[in-house]
């Protein structure tokens, strides 16, 4: 969500992130001796690179991911310290230099972005980098103030859109109370489609990812053809019980219809969604109610129309196959539940 900082008096003018990064950006390619300045984000074992400086000239593209190993960008984000690394200087050619050989850069500078979520402690979000192909670290040096203090500018800036995303999600959530399931409380399409699509744009604007888990009931019909409708909701609202209880506050749990529920799990990979389906799937289970799990995932290009695409193929491909998910081949408890432990 777009944050704005407004001049005081009538004629007010509005500043976004986004344009504060890129105006940013483009001062230190003028200022410095590198042309090519960009921010990534640290995410598990790779970067992402979310913005890069005008006329860059050099291969570094927004969407671009590359692996933490691949590049000094690991370094600065380990140390949390600003870093210049010159590769034609270099005694010997490591792992990280490869993200650098592939731009054709010889010059690497760069600094932490430090932010500091609403939900946690301070953590370095990723890095300002940038990369030349003539200049020399010698040259470099005498910039290194003005680097550092545009971290800190782009770090605001992020931490601004972030937190301003967290009010509107706030809002948006409150506002969705309106559109919930009568019969089990969680939200229903219209909610869902309403957050499920501002968290996909998030998601592509902060390069993280997400994972979409789609369940769909077994034995709903068979139970209201032997037992009747009031047999049917409360197998549902039971249904409901148990998937809110394997999530937590932050993800987004829906029954679209029927009984089809689905569930936007957030800032969680394709390991931990699959661990996360097939527990839920356990749960459900253990519970007497059958039913077939299906999920993908979404990560930072935010298309959240093929996410549910393929859950919901996979789902229905579950369903065919009466296919339960294996937990015990799935990843240990992932490292978000270990912060956050599910019921």
């Amino acid at each position: 969500m777009d944050v704005q900082c407004s001049t005081d008096g009538a004629d007010q003018s509005a500043v976004q992130p986004g344009t504060m990064i890129g105006r940013t950006l483009a001062f230190l390619a003028r200022s410095t001796p590198l042309r090519t300045w960009f921010v990534a984000r640290s995410r598990g074992e790779e970067h992402i690179v979310l913005h890069v400086s005008t006329g860059s000239d050099l291969a570094v593209a927004p969407g671009q991911a590359y692996a933490t190993s691949a590049t000094p960008c690991g370094t600065v984000v380990k140390t949390g310290r600003t870093l210049v690394k010159s590769l034609h200087r270099a005694t010997s050619v490591t792992c990280k230099d490869d993200f650098l050989r592939e731009c054709g850069a010889t010059l690497y500078a760069g600094s932490p972005l430090v932010w500091a979520p609403d939900d946690g402690p301070s953590e370095c979000f990723g890095t300002l980098g940038g990369l030349g192909r003539t200049a020399t670290a010698d040259e470099l040096v005498p910039h290194l103030p003005l680097i550092t203090h545009a971290a800190a500018v782009i770090g605001f800036a992020l931490q601004a859109a972030h937190d301003a995303d967290s009010l509107r999600r706030r809002a948006e959530r409150a506002e969705c109370e309106s559109t919930v399931d009568d019969l089990t409380r969680l939200y229903n399409r219209r909610g869902w489609t309403s957050i499920a699509y501002a968290e996909a744009g998030r998601i592509k604007r902060y390069g993280s990812s997400a994972g979409l888990i789609m369940i769909d009931l077994d034995g709903l019909k068979r139970t209201n053809d032997a037992h009747g409708h009031r047999a049917g909701d409360a197998l549902l609202r039971r249904a409901a019980q148990v998937i809110r209880s394997s999530f937590r506050d932050s993800d987004v749990i829906a029954r679209l219809g029927g009984d089809e529920f689905a569930v936007l799990l957030m800032e969680s990979d394709a390991p931990a969604t699959r661990w996360t389906a097939a527990r839920v799937q356990e749960s459900l289970a253990i519970a007497g109610i059958q039913a077939s799990v299906g999920w993908s995932s979404l990560d930072g290009s935010g298309n959240i129309d093929a996410a549910l695409h393929d859950a919901d193929a996979a789902m229905y491909a579950a369903k065919g196959a009466r296919r339960q998910l294996n937990l015990d081949a799935s990843p240990g408890w992932p490292r978000w539940a270990e912060r956050s432990p599910l019921g």
